[in-house]
């Protein structure tokens, strides 16, 4: 069959729209019609109502806020009953209230804005076993072993080696002539670990009661708990020290040539943190920590001195054990020691402080608080952030910027780095040196400059806005003829006992916390406002509805809500 046209069928309605009259369908009539183009005219008219309706509103609204709102004294301007000169008279009345409580406030915001944080003591003593035992460094006054070399009998590059470390050589100022090549670099760290004494050597006993409870313990005092470090007095021994001397761990190589156990590992601890709030707590975190004072409590050290090590060309007539006591985040080149004396006993009690920073400052710059949070900056060769560190680590780049060497106690990123040797080298160093302390100087004061701007990067070397500090008092006593426990029987200025633990079971720590939170801020605002001017927070509803909500009311009253004619 073939397909047959059936035509669709229409809409009578369509049809009539779809007819075509002069230019123009049916349907588009209703657009140009004159009903809707004159609806258009009126459209715009209603605008210009609105707008004049609302403008004449808020006139209207404002002169009744100010005649019958809740603000003193305004009203007495606009008072028909008064006089010219009375209105005059609180016009003057009103300026003055209003010109003092704009000093008031401006002298706020001021002090709100220069001086955000007030530092104060805690209300609550803290206990020790939130914070870490100290790091004890333990640097044997014997650093080159007469059994290991003969100070008399070195040749050139062996006796520059030695004036390193050696305080009686250190006068002569010897160098090479010119910079040490990378074996004669591995030359002087052999000749500086193998010439100084072994921990075996020095620390024969050791207690520890978070570990040995009460038995004096000698075979794992060197293998867990005291580990080799370099500081300006050569090699020493670190008790409660940090994985990598608290190091990044770009240093892992340099510190692997001189500790074969040096590794990488991780922390439950931290500077903005604390310790976690595990029960039971762990046994042994990572730095130790105690739970009470006392000398039972801290850690218990007898130290041998072979005395017939001892040279005089080296060491000088000094005889005994340098000590240096620190927080476990802070680096080891600092020259505030103690000097532990043979044949006593050394009795070390530390006291803790701690600064913390309420988190709330985190918002503001570190330039008005004057503090650095640990993310906040981050240095090239320790972990963590202090005060100390970062003025050692910009020490240390600054030196191998400009003088291409470091130090030969100082971390390296590669054994390969060049050590300082030369005249050149030195003269260098000093020179960095006092540039380095002028420009922290410098950057201090233009920091503290209330004209710079807060989002500028602050090149001051801040404290920590977390921290904890160790302050010490020493006795010395005299020694018992008898060893702890039996080691051969040594001579008289070859033995010494320390013990360093904590004064008291708690302590008072000072804390950094705003000087005006938002509502202390607000209610000393509102209060001068109040006492000026009797502003409150329902003179403010007053203005809301007075010259807000009600002229948008009217005004939409008069021109959207009348009703139109219809077509």
């Amino acid at each position: 069959m073939k397909n047959v046209f059936k035509p669709r069928k229409v809409n009578p309605k369509e049809a009539v729209d779809m007819q075509y009259i002069q230019d123009f369908y049916f349907k588009d009539f209703k657009y140009i019609s004159p009903e809707v183009l004159a609806n258009k005219s009126v459209g715009k008219k209603s605008f210009g109502l609105f707008a004049k309706l609302w403008f004449r509103e808020v006139i209207k609204g404002l002169k009744q806020f100010l005649y019958e709102g809740s603000l003193h004294g305004v009203k007495y301007i606009f008072e028909p009953s008064f006089s010219h000169k009375e209105r005059v008279v609180w016009i003057v009345i009103i300026v003055i209230s209003i010109t003092i409580c704009a000093m008031n406030v401006i002298q706020l915001i001021s002090k709100w804005t220069s001086t955000p944080f007030v530092n104060v003591i805690d209300s609550l003593p803290t206990p020790i076993w939130a914070i870490p035992f100290p790091t004890v460094v333990l640097c044997p006054h014997i650093h080159v072993k007469l059994s290991f070399k003969n100070i008399s009998d070195l040749n050139d590059m062996e006796k520059f080696y030695a004036s390193l470390v050696c305080p009686y050589m250190m006068s002569q100022n010897i160098s090479t002539p010119i910079r040490m090549s990378v074996l004669q670099n591995e030359d002087l760290q052999k000749f500086l670990v193998m010439g100084s004494p072994r921990c075996e050597e020095v620390v024969k006993f050791c207690h520890w009661r978070p570990k040995h409870n009460s038995d004096w313990h000698a075979t794992d005092c060197c293998e867990k708990f005291f580990k080799p470090v370099f500081t300006q007095y050569g090699l020493c021994f670190a008790f409660n020290d940090m994985p990598l001397g608290g190091m990044t761990n770009s240093t892992l190589d340099w510190q692997k040539s001189f500790y074969k156990n040096a590794s990488a590992a991780s922390l439950s601890w931290d500077l903005d943190v604390g310790y976690p709030n595990e029960i039971p707590p762990a046994i042994e975190p990572v730095p130790y920590r105690v739970m009470a004072s006392g000398e039972a409590n801290g850690v218990d050290m007898e130290l041998y001195l072979n005395i017939s090590e001892h040279q005089y060309n080296c060491d000088g007539h000094y005889r005994g054990f340098n000590l240096l006591i620190r927080s476990p985040t802070d680096h080891v080149y600092s020259t505030t020691i103690l000097r532990l004396p043979m044949d006593k006993m050394t009795t070390i009690e530390v006291t803790p402080t701690t600064y913390k920073t309420d988190s709330s400052l985190r918002t503001l710059s570190p330039n008005l608080r004057q503090c650095f949070f640990q993310n906040e900056r981050k240095l090239e060769f320790f972990e963590f952030y202090t005060d100390s560190n970062c003025q050692q680590d910009l020490l240390m780049r600054e030196t191998m910027k400009y003088c291409k060497c470091a130090m030969f106690n100082w971390p390296r990123k590669s054994l390969a780095d060049p050590i300082c040797s030369t005249h050149i080298d030195f003269a260098c160093i000093k020179k960095v040196k006092e540039s380095v302390e002028l420009r922290l100087i410098y950057a201090y004061y233009k920091d503290r400059d209330e004209q710079s701007h807060h989002g500028e990067y602050s090149s001051s070397c801040y404290p920590s806005c977390n921290d904890v500090l160790y302050s010490s008092q020493v006795y010395y006593s005299d020694l018992g003829e008898e060893p702890a426990t039996h080691w051969n029987e040594p001579r008289k200025g070859e033995r010494t006992r320390v013990n360093v633990h904590f004064y008291n079971d708690m302590f008072l720590g000072q804390h950094r916390h705003a000087q005006y939170d938002e509502y202390y801020f607000a209610g000393a605002i509102g209060g001068l406002f109040s006492l000026f001017l009797g502003f409150s927070i329902i003179s403010v509803a007053e203005i809301v509805y007075f010259v807000l909500l009600k002229p948008i009311y009217v005004a939409l009253k008069h021109t959207l809500f009348v009703t139109q004619p219809t077509y």
